[in-house]
């Protein structure tokens, strides 16, 4: 834990681990949704967070009909949550989103399957201002996908890569990790810089339909839309792989999770830190077979993006 660097000359990009999950009971799903964005986030909140948000309700015209207008007070040591969900409109609950009151409002949209839903924990700053998340998960669905929703895990790359936060950020991000694999169906996941539209590291850098993930999500039987530190692979494709054995066998995997669904939650290196050079090349090597298919398009080098550290090109 000694040598920890960050990567791009030092900036911290947001990274997101996205779990799909796969369900043909349509209600089942919505309460999976409600269930990452209540007792998932308790999982995450493993330094007591849920017990410190601050009690009363502050809310926006369009959620909670009863509101506290105070913000709490300069130098408050409290932390702040809110729920958001789009497009049906938007419940900001400052101070605690986890108050009975507010659940009902909650799960009734998440039945609507709305775009997304999300829950943000941070801390208040000395002055008593909203500052910086502590915990953000969301799920979002898909109008042309119904039997699909992706759980999403958002962490700063900073917070796993710095030695006073890695920890914490990893034990954090694997605590609800852990609990969703073993919860829901989950047929893929990725653990990748938050590119648009949910994109996986290889699909960034692919041409065409291959690069689109509404277009891979419904082939988890058949392709692997990526590979990463952390990545869940369905049975069908550990079969195609050669089974478990064989994974384990490669040497790629530090971990390898054997979850209800007959999914794998493979972990490549004990610390995202040290998920480079040829420990990507091997986890490349052991899923290579299955990876959907498509044409590279290299990066043009652009100050300030992400690295890419995370794919590989002359393959």
């Amino acid at each position: 834990m000694d040598a920890f660097i960050s990567v791009n000359f030092g900036l911290s990009h947001g990274l997101v681990m996205e779990l799909t999950v796969y369900d043909e009971n349509l209600d089942d799903l919505s309460a999976g949704a409600f269930g990452w964005l209540t007792e998932g986030v308790a999982k995450a909140a493993i330094g007591g967070e849920l017990g410190r948000i601050q009690q009363g309700l502050r809310v926006s015209a369009n959620g909670f009909s009863r509101a506290r207008d105070s913000m709490p007070t300069r130098g408050n040591s409290g932390l702040w949550g809110s729920v958001s969900v789009a497009p049906q409109g938007t419940f900001d609950v400052l101070y605690n989103p986890y108050v009975k009151d507010a659940l009902p409002w909650l799960m009734n949209h998440l039945i609507e399957k709305p775009e997304s839903a999300d829950v943000e924990i941070g801390e208040f700053s000395a002055g008593g201002e909203i500052s910086n998340s502590v915990i953000r998960l969301s799920v979002s669905f898909d109008e042309e996908l119904l039997n699909y929703m992706k759980l999403s895990y958002r962490i700063d790359e900073a917070v796993l890569v710095n030695s006073n936060t890695a920890q914490t950020g990893h034990s954090r991000l694997l605590a609800a990790v852990e609990w969703a694999c073993s919860r829901y169906s989950v047929v893929f996941g990725h653990f990748s810089y938050a590119h648009s539209g949910g994109r996986t590291e290889v699909e960034r850098y692919l041409r065409g339909p291959a690069r689109v993930p509404s277009h891979n999500t419904p082939n988890w039987r058949e392709r692997l839309r990526g590979y990463s530190w952390l990545t869940v692979v369905s049975s069908d494709i550990v079969r195609s792989l050669g089974g478990i054995d064989a994974l384990r066998n490669s040497g790629a995997f530090s971990s390898i999770s054997v979850l209800s669904n007959g999914s794998l939650l493979l972990q490549a290196t004990p610390w995202f830190h040290e998920y480079r050079g040829e420990r990507v090349e091997a986890v490349y090597r052991a899923l290579r077979a299955t990876l959907v298919e498509g044409e590279f398009r290299r990066p043009a080098p652009a100050p300030g993006q992400p690295s890419t550290h995370m794919v590989l090109f002359d393959v």
